[in-house]
Parts: structure tokens; C-alpha cells; sequence
């Protein structure tokens, strides 16, 4: 059985595993969107350079085109690869399902709080509380972010949304 603060630890632990899984489920978004940003653009600057390279078309007074062309596509394949979105909405991506994993046991745990291993139980989703805590830190923190779905899971639960 837990005590009264062992409860009050289990059920904000189970809110903030939710804001968390919902956090970096919009991080891998953001990271997908940049990345399909980043191939479109890169798509449409190489056709562009290899179309007038290919036909020899410039208008009149533009022949630097081909260069400026060229070079765009080589700048935004470099950002591309530097940022490296792909990688981060998959570590995303994974840090979401994990969240939202924590968050179902920690939600298993309130509904069986007065079991005989509760206190045990408790213990091992800290020790994987602070391992994704832990996880999530190569990711940049955007506080109107985690409020955004602060407020989401508080409104979920019945709770008074955020000031």
C-alpha cells in the first residue's frame, strides 16, 4: 500500500509521463516537417540548376542562375544532413512511445495503489522516470511546448488549465 505522498507521487507522474509522450510525439512532428521541408526544397533547386544546365536556359541578363541554383541545392542537402531530422523525429518518436508507456503503468499503479508490491512498483517506474528523463535531454526544452500540452493533459484529467 502507498502512503498519502506515495500517491500524490504516482498520480503527477503518471500526468507528467503524459505531457512528456505528447512533448516529443509534437518534437518528432517538428523534426518530420523540417525534413520533408529540407528534401522539397532540395528537389526543386536541383531540378531547377539541371534543367537549365541541361537545355542551356537562362533568361537574359540571369545567366548566373545555373551557380545560384547549384549552390542552393548544395547549401540546403548540407543543412539537411547537418540537422539531421530524420535521426531526431525517430529518437522522438521513441521517446514518445516510451512516455506513454511509463504513463500507462503509472496509471496501472494508481488503479492498484493499495496492492502489497505497490511500494516496489513505485520504485521501478522512478528508476525508468529518470532514464528517459535522462534520454531527452540531447533535445532542445521549448517551455511554450510542454505548456501547451501541460495544459492538454490537465484539461483531459478535469484539472484547472495553466495561468
Amino acid at each position: 500500500m502507498l502512503s498519502e505522498l506515495q500517491q500524490k507521487n504516482v498520480w503527477e507522474n503518471w500526468l507528467s509521463s503524459e505531457m512528456r509522450a505528447n512533448y516529443f510525439a509534437d518534437m518528432a512532428n517538428h523534426y518530420q516537417s523540417w525534413q520533408r521541408a529540407l528534401t522539397w526544397l532540395t528537389l526543386i533547386f536541383s531540378s531547377g540548376a539541371a534543367l537549365a544546365i541541361v537545355t542551356d536556359w537562362t533568361p537574359l541578363g540571369f545567366e548566373w542562375i545555373k551557380v545560384v541554383l547549384a549552390l542552393l541545392t548544395a547549401a540546403v542537402s548540407f543543412l539537411s544532413l547537418v540537422q539531421q531530422n530524420q535521426k531526431s523525429a525517430m529518437e522522438c518518436s521513441d521517446l514518445h512511445f516510451r512516455w506513454n508507456r511509463l504513463a500507462s503503468e503509472y496509471e496501472a499503479l494508481w488503479d492498484d495503489m493499495y496492492a502489497g508490491d505497490a511500494e516496489l512498483k513505485l520504485k521501478l517506474l522512478a528508476e525508468k522516470t529518470a532514464e528517459l528523463s535522462r534520454s531527452g535531454t540531447a533535445f532542445p526544452y521549448r517551455e511554450r511546448l510542454m505548456l501547451k500540452w501541460q495544459d492538454h493533459v490537465q484539461r483531459h484529467h478535469g484539472l484547472s488549465a495553466t495561468a
